[in-house]
């Protein structure tokens, strides 16, 4: 098997879950894990946080949300609950320990990713 899968597993992914939505196309989840690496929506939501835009962070939030439960990478979409639930409530307050925990857990998803696909 791929070290990435075994890697993702290691990490506490659901790698099984996601396999079964690629109906098992292991080629196609790394394909899907290679766009994942290359996006930019983690930068977008960083912004609209900075921005202080409730409606910006919820909409990259809510985005990221659905690419973790793809592609289940299950600690980043736990990461992600707390600011979704909270920005869709309109709020911003008390967010900036879990934006960083999801930026710096974002981008070592990212490394490891590239890192194991090159």
């Amino acid at each position: 098997m791929n070290g990435l899968i075994e890697r993702l597993k290691t990490e506490h992914c659901d790698v099984d879950a996601a396999l079964d939505r690629c109906m098992d196309m292991e080629d196609l989840y790394m394909e899907l894990l290679q766009m994942f690496a290359d996006d930019t929506e983690i930068d977008k939501l960083h912004e609209a946080y900075e921005d202080h835009n409730v409606k910006e962070v919820f909409f990259h939030s809510h985005t990221l949300k659905g690419v973790y439960t793809n592609l289940g990478l299950t600690p980043l979409y736990e990461l992600d609950i707390p600011i979704v639930e909270t920005t869709r409530k309109g709020n911003l307050e008390g967010l900036d320990a879990s934006m960083m925990n999801l930026e710096k857990e974002h981008r070592h998803f990212v490394s490891l990713i590239k890192e194991l696909l090159s």
